[in-house]
């Protein structure tokens, strides 16, 4: 019999994920560490005055966050939403709000972040202007997209 997969997370070292100097986060990541291929797990931990990720909304990806400690905003489409311990939040996937997590307190944000992995996601970041089609590997203008919902419904109409 195979030994369990199994890592106790306190020796996991924390590492960083930066997009700009208010977009990021420090995380531990056990289930890509065990290789898990199907669930992401992380925990993640977020310094006061910081940005989790840039304010996206997935098209294919489930998302889910418990917070584990600290105080911050879930900034979810147009609203923001004061989170603390306990709290639990699910992105089903093709949810229509972007979000992210805000660290507005004076203390570390830290929260699990999980969810389904998939081979074709599709990403949406509205400030960016910008979306990313993970089969493509790229990130594209939203003008660059072809086929929007306005174009395919002016092309289904000329059809008719």
């Amino acid at each position: 019999m195979n030994d369990p997969r199994m890592v106790n997370v306190a020796d996991l070292p924390w590492r960083q994920c930066s997009r700009s100097e208010r977009v990021t986060v420090e995380f531990k990541d056990p289930a890509n560490h065990l290789g898990s291929t199907v669930t992401g797990f992380r925990i993640e931990r977020l310094a006061p005055g910081k940005q989790a990720s840039p304010f996206h909304r997935h098209h294919l990806q489930e998302e889910m966050f418990l917070i584990l400690g600290g105080t911050g905003v879930l900034r979810h489409g147009d609203r923001k939403i004061a989170v603390r311990a306990g709290d639990f939040i699910v992105y089903p996937p093709g949810e229509p709000a972007p979000h992210t997590f805000v660290n507005d307190g004076s203390e570390p944000l830290e929260f699990i972040a999980a969810g389904n992995r998939v081979p074709y996601e599709v990403c949406e970041y509205p400030e960016d202007g910008t979306v990313y089609v993970e089969v493509l590997d790229r990130t594209l203008r939203n003008e660059e997209v072809a086929g929007t919902r306005a174009a395919m419904e002016a092309w289904r109409i000329e059809r008719k």
